[in-house]
């Protein structure tokens, strides 16, 4: 079957249409450029879309697209609800809902109510699909003991049960199917690593987890899709019909909502922005003797945060994404010719860092150097931006200028662009 191109599923007739009927709202459109646009979202073809603003009409290629903001809103939660349970994809793909249940292989779940008068999705969830179906997904406490449980687990699906003290354990072994005992009760058909068959009630669970192979390739991510129900789906597809909206999610999920007055809004930002904190570069890091380990035990290559496991700042300026990088260490990273800008604001972290700290930062597309400087933290930030267009592997390499702690490099807001 052949892969679908940026949009190229999208019909510009009927979405116009479907569009001007379902909601008066006004629709915006925002570039890499920076730029805004106020009006209505006319056409969409492969190409991009064509947009009126005022008395124009203008045409905006795919690429240069980061949102489409359809003028709805995130409904909040009814007050009803107090408790929900959310359903991740193998996609990264989320779904709040009241209940699930597992059916042969199939996942039913009862999505949580948005406007009033606005029909619920219908989404259609193989659990081929599903990567975990968490309860209590409200309780910030219950979020952070399951992403710590989620760190032990080993290769197998795990049955999930929670402890009174509200941490969590597990059963590893093979979750075979759901049904329903004789009581009408659901459960869920497990087989255990040492081969034994039970049915395990799915209400005594706090919640699954499934060891799922992956295709080698998967369907590109067009834009990540969010909701008035307060869902958020990693897209492949889009089809606009009269009936309504066929959404496809990269895991193979399907949702179908009524109208486009259930979506909040197309984040194009994921196809054409890749930021490198959501990257796994290749590190090579010196081998310290073991004294220093002692002395220094933070890890060379920091995510979204600081030395001092605070947010990332610069010149005064807090920066929600970036990376750290420890002095002698080099970071590969795999761009695959995707892209054809790298952009970041490079400094020293005011966070964590001595006054006198400096490092030189150099950074590499397919060994041709585009960068070398020494950066010092009593220096202003530098802003980059370096073309990689057709550039396989991006390197950036960490030389530190003095022993001491603390002439970490941050890279904040590193991204590479299509």
């Amino acid at each position: 079957m052949r892969s679908p191109t940026r949009l190229a599923i999208l019909n510009a007739g009927l979405l116009t249409a479907a569009l001007l009927a379902t909601h008066a709202n006004a629709d915006d459109v925002t570039t890499t450029a920076g730029k805004k646009l106020n009006g209505k979202l006319n056409s969409v073809d492969g190409q991009g879309v064509t947009f009126t603003t005022g008395d124009s009409k203008v045409q905006i290629p795919a690429r240069d697209i980061i949102l489409v903001d359809l003028g709805n809103k995130v409904s909040p939660l009814p007050k009803d609800v107090t408790t929900y349970s959310e359903i991740e994809l193998t996609d990264g793909s989320t779904f709040r809902a009241t209940k699930f249940v597992l059916k042969a292989k199939q996942f039913e779940v009862d999505l949580i109510a948005g406007p009033a008068g606005l029909p619920l999705p219908k989404a259609d969830l193989p659990m081929s699909a599903v990567f975990s179906a968490m309860k209590r997904a409200e309780d910030t406490k219950a979020r952070e003991a399951w992403k710590k449980m989620l760190g032990t687990r080993g290769k197998r699906d795990l049955y999930v049960t929670a402890t009174a003290e509200g941490a969590f354990n597990y059963i590893q072994g093979t979750v075979l199917s759901g049904g329903a005992d004789e009581k009408a009760r659901p459960i869920i058909n497990f087989e255990s690593e040492g081969g034994q068959k039970s049915e395990l009630q799915l209400s005594r669970a706090a919640g699954l987890v499934f060891s799922q192979p992956q295709p080698a390739v998967i369907p590109a991510t067009l834009c990540k899709l969010t909701d008035v129900f307060g869902n958020s789906l990693n897209v492949a597809e889009i089809a606009i019909a009269p009936e309504g909206v066929t959404v496809t999610t990269v895991a193979g999920a399907t949702v179908k909502y009524t109208s486009t007055a259930s979506i909040v809004k197309l984040d194009y930002a994921l196809g054409n922005v890749a930021y490198l904190s959501d990257l796994n570069p290749l590190l090579e890091v010196p081998e310290l003797p073991a004294d220093e380990k002692r002395l220094n035990p933070t890890a060379p290559y920091l995510k979204d945060r600081s030395l001092s496991n605070e947010a990332i700042k610069l010149d005064n300026q807090l920066f929600p994404k970036g990376v750290c990088i420890a002095p002698d260490t080099v970071a590969t990273f795999n761009l695959n010719s995707d892209y054809t800008q790298f952009k970041a604001t490079v400094g020293i972290d005011e966070n964590g860092a001595n006054a006198t700290s400096a490092a030189r930062v150099t950074i590499e597309a397919d060994g041709q150097v585009l960068f070398t400087e020494m950066v010092k933290r009593k220096e202003k930030p530098k802003g980059l931006v370096l073309a990689v267009k057709g550039v396989k592997q991006l390197r950036i390499i960490i030389e530190a200028d003095t022993p001491l702690n603390g002439n970490y490099v941050t890279l904040a807001e590193a991204r590479v662009q299509k």
